[in-house]
């Protein structure tokens, strides 16, 4: 049971930190894909990058919660 919460905080810190740091241009074909509403806003770039640090620091906790759950466990 304990390793669901560490995957899904690994999964979460590796796309965090793929997008906060821009890794081989992910963040770039993230804001040309179609998942972004507002194609040409010069603000949608560093709004992708503040969800990727979001996810890093989610992916961060949850990644430690399961270490800790696993420990316990």
């Amino acid at each position: 049971m304990f390793v669901v919460p560490l995957l899904f905080g690994l999964a979460c810190l590796a796309f965090g930190l793929a997008l906060a740091t821009n890794h081989r241009g992910f963040r770039d074909r993230m804001v040309a894909s179609p998942i972004n509403i507002a194609p040409g806003d010069d603000k949608v770039p560093g709004t992708f990058k503040a969800v990727g640090v979001m996810a890093t620091i989610l992916g961060a906790f949850i990644t430690a919660f399961g270490v800790i759950f696993a420990i316990f466990s």
